[in-house]
């Protein structure tokens, strides 16, 4: 099994949305002829604009992802590269993730302050089934992640560079530094963050994207004026 890397919100190029999801569709963009896959990591997803407590989504895969090299993932999470207190990594994430040669996998990665990235296999996942994954703050700093209600992995300490966390929803793609196109397409529902003392549907976020992963919607989507 591989280990997953990702970089933060933050880091990410993103173009400001104001959204209500019901459902989004992540899947790589055809190559066309002439043309060559990403070598790196390649996005396609939401991050809340504002910090949150929490961030949760059901997330299917809706075929088994073609993995040419690295792997083709589905996740909900926080934090990241740099992003935590003094310029360290720090981050928690739980999805699906599919490997070069393994199928699908249900998986939860945490890095605490300070800490080694710890990847835990939490078993086969199966197509289409559809999964609810959350993480969530359940004391200062300290995050859990869960799936189907139940609690998975280790809890992470995540003291933040400033500031709150601001919740990922998105699919992630890596070629392992080839030129591979990972085939995959990921469907995200209710997603939902949680913001004061109660949750509520994502509304106001900002798109997750790279140029060979396509965000196809099944909500309204527009610019802000």
């Amino acid at each position: 099994m591989g280990r997953l890397t990702v970089a933060a919100a933050a880091c990410l190029a993103v173009a400001s949305l104001i959204v209500a999801p019901s459902w989004v569709l992540a899947s790589p963009n055809k190559a066309q002829p002439g043309t060559s896959c990403a070598r790196g990591y390649s996005y396609g997803g939401y991050a809340s604009r504002e910090g949150v407590h929490g961030v949760a989504a059901t997330v299917a895969a809706l075929s088994v992802p073609r993995v040419s090299s690295g792997h083709a993932a589905a996740w909900v999470g926080v934090g990241g590269l740099h992003q935590a207190q003094g310029g360290r990594n720090a981050w928690l994430q739980t999805g699906i993730a599919a490997f070069s040669h393994t199928g699908l996998r249900l998986y939860v990665e945490e890095v605490s302050l300070g800490q080694a990235r710890r990847f835990t296999d939490l078993g086969p996942a199966r197509p289409r089934h559809r999964y609810r994954f959350e993480v969530r703050e359940t004391r200062p700093d300290v995050w859990v992640a869960s799936l189907d209600g139940l609690a998975v992995g280790t809890p992470a300490y995540l003291p933040t560079g400033g500031g709150s966390w601001r919740g990922v929803v998105t699919s992630e793609t890596w070629a392992g530094g080839r030129e591979a196109c990972n085939r995959f397409a990921y469907r995200f529902e209710d997603v939902d963050v949680l913001a004061g003392p109660s949750w509520r549907a994502l509304e106001d976020a900002r798109l997750v994207g790279s140029p060979v992963t396509r965000v196809a919607s099944g909500f309204a989507a527009a610019k802000p004026s």
